[in-house]
């Protein structure tokens, strides 16, 4: 995996998820809260592996429930424990892991969740499920593009069942302490928010004029710099 070529000094920079490095590399499955989690794995991973985690991005790509706003506002609903209220009567769309997933049993046993029924679909077709009304609310990604695109409504987790997922940088034991790449890396952190990520995202993910990978990243950089 990345993290181990990075532990080794194989690789020098690489961005991963908090969520991701508190399961995967600590082994942990307790959620003590988003800034919780980012402080022990900066002493754990230091401690442990000699590895520099520098700061999020600013963004977290989370699990997370999303309606359409008209939906979601003619329900009451704003958050997961609202969402519980009237989950009897929706039905849940997500993407094809969710519900094999540690995200889904903790929220589910967190709120009490029970959805009427629960349909899977891939990513693109569930956004279109929801829009179309074959879904009432479905499983997103925060950071997904089609949030912003379609004016959807992401419910707060009031409880906090769902584990964080920061966009983190790390660097190598071997440049660490290279004070050129700091001094490089420095003004990434807390420099993207998620609505500049989304619209990235979308840039990528859009059913026309669509961009590669490499032309949103310079799109998201320039727009940064303003």
């Amino acid at each position: 995996m990345a993290y181990s070529a990075l532990a080794a000094s194989e690789l020098d920079v690489y961005v991963d998820y908090s969520g991701t490095l508190w399961t995967n590399v600590l082994g942990r499955t307790d959620n003590p809260g988003r800034q919780a989690v980012l402080d022990q794995l900066t002493a754990e991973l230091e401690k442990r592996d000699g590895v520099r985690v520098m700061g999020s991005l600013g963004f977290e790509n989370a699990y997370a429930f999303v309606m359409r706003e008209d939906r979601a506002r003619a329900l009451g609903v704003a958050s997961n424990a609202d969402l519980a209220r009237v989950a009897p009567q929706l039905t849940l769309g997500s993407d094809l892991e969710f519900l094999s997933r540690p995200e889904w049993k903790a929220v589910e046993a967190a709120y009490g969740l029970r959805f009427r029924q629960s349909r899977n679909y891939q990513p693109t077709f569930m956004y279109r499920a929801l829009q179309g009304g074959e879904a009432d609310v479905i499983s997103a990604f925060s950071s997904d593009g089609r949030i912003a695109a379609d004016r959807l409504v992401v419910l707060t987790d009031p409880k906090g069942a769902i584990p964080p997922y920061d966009a983190v940088v790390l660097v190598s034991p071997r440049r660490k302490d290279d004070p050129r790449l700091l001094a490089a890396l420095q003004p990434l952190i807390g420099a993207v928010p998620v609505e500049a990520m989304r619209a990235a995202n979308y840039s990528v993910d859009r059913d026309v004029e669509k961009a590669v990978p490499a032309e949103a990243a310079r799109a998201l950089e320039a727009k940064l710099r303003r």
